[in-house]
């Protein structure tokens, strides 16, 4: 900075301010191609950020699914996906690097410029002594350095502004996404009080996915505090949606709906109290890059000693004693460390610790096998045995001993009754068990 103002001082006590109107046609250049250069640089960082995304999600998508495209042989699909997505992206990089490079070569002509108009004048004036020897060699020292300051100064606050091309995507999705409700409001009950019973109430409730079609339509329904409910459908038919609309991961219809737990409108409080409250133990089991501690305990809530007591529930505590580690054994990315099972089995444990009075058991024991899903179900009803359990399973068995199965077809309550009488009845659930058992015989 202290450069470029002596070499400006330098250069006007030199020429006795006599070539500020020579340098007008200059600076009114360089103000044209410094501003057609922050305008074409931004766009094209725009556009190389967003062919960039693109790179990433084939590339996380190829790591998470490797064995499925290698069953199906579409290893050169998936291969051509990612070149073409390098080659978009490599073509908007070079075209950066081309316009840095025509940036220097013009202002590298501005800076020659300002130098030949010096040395020009100092010629001309030679005879009448009009500027000193020793000023004019200082400007033209100057002047050539007043290229490179042109050059760093123009193409940094291009950069800086190309580079803020991030934010304006981030401040994009950030006023143009949906935002959920507030994590805290001043309703929220205390966690230590509620819920203390678990009664779910489900009052006219619709539901739908952005601007798509009904996929819960005007349901009402009711479970008493430590009922074990099982809910089971067709695919399509609303059972993961219902327990959407519980977390509030999805909210309901505003014209009339609402859900109730323990008298308690879930839609008026937020969202740390409700979902801190609820548990549930998801169908693909969420695994974080940090020790097995962590995974189960999370908030560092909970004793060592319970932390085994759990593991040892789940069947998993000699599994984990024999690690190097132990308790403090690092999961990989995606716990590809454990078994499919095992990840379950360890979301199941993370459950058991937080001792919930609702618990929303999402096909939990779909990757276990029939034994070990028997006795996973056996622990539940112990360690659950005062909480509401609402339990989606496609194996019927695993809700067979259920208080009541809730049956949804097309996004309506179908049925909902105790499992004996479904069956007596006859209709939906027992049309479902009769096919199950012609082909488990078959």
């Amino acid at each position: 900075m202290y450069s470029v103002l002596g070499a400006v001082s330098a250069i006007v006590a030199a020429t006795k301010g006599t070539l500020l109107i020579a340098f007008a046609p200059i600076a009114w250049i360089f103000y044209v191609i410094q501003k057609w250069f922050r305008k074409s640089s931004t766009e094209l960082q725009r556009a190389a950020s967003v062919a960039q995304s693109p790179i990433f999600t084939d590339f996380s998508q190829m790591l998470s699914g490797t064995s499925t495209i290698r069953a199906y042989g579409k290893q050169t699909k998936f291969f051509n996906n990612c070149q073409n997505s390098f080659d978009k992206y490599n073509a908007l990089f070079g075209s950066i690097q081309q316009a840095n490079f025509w940036l220097g070569l013009r202002l590298d002509m501005l800076g020659g410029s300002v130098g030949a108009v010096i040395g020009a004048v100092a010629l001309a004036t030679n005879n009448v002594d009009f500027i000193p020897a020793g000023w004019v060699g200082l400007a033209l020292s100057y002047s050539i350095e007043v290229t490179g300051y042109l050059k760093h100064g123009v193409r940094m606050i291009a950069q800086v502004e190309a580079d803020l091309s991030s934010v304006e995507r981030v401040l994009h999705y950030s006023n143009n996404v949906e935002h959920e409700a507030a994590s805290v409001t001043k309703l929220d009950p205390p966690l230590t009080e509620w819920p203390s019973k678990g009664e779910i109430q489900i009052q006219n409730a619709s539901m739908r996915y952005r601007d798509g079609p009904l996929v819960l339509k005007n349901i009402s329904v009711s479970f008493k505090g430590g009922e074990k409910i099982g809910v089971v459908g067709r695919t399509g038919s609303g059972k993961s949606s219902l327990m959407n609309a519980l977390f509030r991961i999805t909210e309901i219809e505003p014209d009339g709906g609402k859900i109730l737990i323990d008298g308690t409108d879930i839609s008026t409080i937020g969202l740390n109290a409700l979902r801190l409250s609820l548990s549930i133990i998801p169908q693909d089991p969420v695994m974080f890059s940090n020790t097995v501690r962590y995974n189960l305990d999370p908030f560092e809530e909970k004793s060592e000693y319970e932390l085994w007591e759990a593991l040892k529930k789940v069947q998993l505590a000699e599994a984990i004693a024999v690690m190097p580690g132990g308790l403090d054994e690092l999961v990989a990315e995606g716990g590809e460390n454990f078994s499919q099972g095992q990840r379950q089995l360890l979301c199941i444990a993370r459950s058991l610790l937080r001792k919930p009075k609702i618990l929303v058991m999402d096909e939990a024991t779909a990757s276990i096998d029939n034994t070990t899903d028997a006795a996973i179900q056996q622990m539940i009803r112990e360690n659950f045995a005062n909480a509401t359990v609402l339990t989606i399973a496609h194996r019927l068995n695993t809700i067979m001993d259920s208080d009541r199965v809730l049956v949804l077809d097309d996004g309506n309550v179908a049925e909902f009754d105790s499992p004996s009488a479904l069956i007596s009845n006859g209709g939906i659930f027992a049309s479902m068990v009769e096919k199950s058992r012609d082909a488990h015989e078959g």
